[in-house]
């Protein structure tokens, strides 16, 4: 039996009695699927049994935890603790079900919840999902999938990713399984905007259309609400400086191809519009502010936000 050990999400196991508990669903449901895959490792016969949110009577676990005439091993996930669960589990535990794993989805502490998890935690394995609130958190997250999926990724891509879908833990584990299962030998950034272009440039790019219109109180709207919802600002940095080479690249050839410019035909007519108004030394000055607010957010200034408000305030008045 486990007593008391409390364990990330990914170090789920099987136990007696597993607690899930943490706001992050998603973790949740990746821990219940890690002991079930651990389970079914070893036994192929594995019966599973769940019970939904709200669907627990008191009791039921006796039924669902007895053996069965050939007593093959036996999972049972309950989505969330209700009344006479605590109680019920207590009594169990004096004499465990032999070859049961109970698993119970415990979201917040309150009520029914707190009650099962300040009784019982002692004699369970706890597992915790907790809410990831910041960049490195779910970049470790990202490499730890890439390790488990056994495809190495470059860091720009890593950076790409979180940009792209922010605090969604779902989504962005998602992408990884995609991108892990896509054939490439190894994940560039080049694979991940190909793969999602739309989600990568979305929040950049308002950000950078609005600067460039010269709508500089949207510009920082935008970004602020970005900034406060997770954006990643290396990745958001970058996004604005692929956008001034762009006109940049355009500036002195109005007329070259696309396939030259790195850029869809639609892209590239945007562009040509934006540069109206525009002169070499503002597009100079420009650039050289772009590079300098990349080397503000990767550690040169304790300020990175501050960094990137001053380029957009720059692109939106020479958006102007």
């Amino acid at each position: 039996m486990t007593n008391g050990r409390t364990v990330s999400w990914h170090q789920a196991e099987p136990a007696n009695l597993v607690l899930i508990s943490g706001p992050e669903s998603y973790f949740a449901s990746r821990a219940s699927r890690l002991i079930k895959d651990k389970l079914r490792a070893s036994h192929e016969d594995l019966e599973v049994n769940e019970v939904a949110d709200g669907e627990y009577s008191p009791g039921l676990i006796f039924s669902l935890a007895s053996p069965s005439l050939f007593n093959e091993p036996r999972l049972v996930i309950i989505g969330s603790a209700s009344e006479g669960l605590a109680e019920d589990l207590e009594q169990l535990l004096l004499e465990p079900a032999e070859n049961c794993t109970i698993v119970v989805r415990i979201p917040n502490l309150v009520g029914h919840n707190g009650k099962l998890k300040k009784q019982l935690s002692a004699s369970a394995l706890n597992v915790s999902c907790e809410e990831v609130k910041k960049d490195v958190d779910r970049i470790d997250f990202i490499k730890r999938e890439f390790q488990r999926l056994e495809t190495p990724i470059d860091q720009p891509a890593i950076r790409a990713l979180v940009a792209a879908f922010g605090s969604d833990m779902g989504e962005l584990g998602a992408a990884c399984d995609q991108l892990a299962n896509s054939g490439v030998p190894k994940v560039s950034l080049a694979e991940v905007e190909r793969t999602f272009q739309g989600r990568v440039e979305t929040n950049a790019f308002k950000i950078a259309d609005a600067a460039l219109a010269g709508n500089a109180s949207e510009a920082i709207r935008l970004f602020r609400h970005g900034f406060a919802t997770g954006i990643d600002s290396v990745a958001l940095t970058a996004a604005l400086s692929m956008k001034i080479r762009q006109l940049a690249r355009l500036f002195n050839d109005r007329n070259a191809p696309a396939a030259a410019t790195g850029m869809q035909p639609w892209q590239q007519d945007r562009a040509i519009k934006e540069l109206a108004g525009w002169s070499e030394p503002q597009l100079i000055e420009l650039v050289q502010l772009a590079a300098q607010t990349d080397f503000d957010v990767k550690g040169a200034s304790r300020d990175p936000e501050y960094s990137i408000e001053k380029l957009l305030l720059a692109m939106a008045k020479s958006g102007q």
